[in-house]
């Protein structure tokens, strides 16, 4: 039988530890599903869905002490269903992305617009970058997420035409079509 684990880590970043993970899953048979990682100020963090033989995962759970030794990163896991266990119900995905000068609050002014229209945020990555020309911070966020059946897409236009007026940011969401 097939299981699934959502392994999360982080700590001091330094060259070689996406290898160091990499290499411990394979050495188990635990398959990377999905991943993602990053570098924020000095350090390393890294989520990632893994798959394998309900053995294997129950023994690669029991050996993190060994990564964690090894690598010094802080590790959590947490036993999931597979991917395609999760209720889908018919809507319609939709990529958003946002610009402005950087200030707090803009990802939660966006995520509290989904929220209250019941979206659920499907991925989300943002980052502050000094604009080369200006000098300026500059704040851009993309986030992906479904539309249910029961959200009118103009209101949901209209909070985020809101949000973009009141904090000054550059909003755009379209529809992802897949050819």
């Amino acid at each position: 039988m097939r299981s699934f684990v959502v392994f999360s880590c982080m700590g001091p970043d330094r060259p070689g530890l996406a290898k160091e993970i990499s290499e411990f899953f394979t050495a188990r048979g635990i398959n990377i599903e999905r991943s993602r990682g990053c570098v924020l100020g000095n350090e390393f963090g890294m989520i990632i869905l893994t798959s394998g033989l309900t053995d294997d995962i129950e023994r690669f759970i029991g050996e993190l002490d060994s990564l964690r030794k090894k690598t010094g990163l802080d590790i959590h896991v947490r036993k999931t269903k597979a991917p395609t266990h999760r209720e889908v119900m018919p809507s319609i995905p939709y990529k958003l992305l946002a610009t402005s000068l950087d200030h707090p609050g803009i990802v939660h002014q966006i995520c509290k617009v989904l929220f209250t229209r019941g979206i659920n945020i499907d991925d989300m990555s943002s980052n502050v970058d000094s604009n080369p020309v200006t000098g300026a911070n500059i704040f851009q966020m993309t986030c992906f997420f479904s539309v249910p059946p029961t959200v009118k897409v103009i209101e949901l236009k209209n909070d985020f035409s809101r949000i973009s007026d009141e904090y000054n940011i550059d909003i755009r969401f379209d529809a992802v079509i897949s050819k």
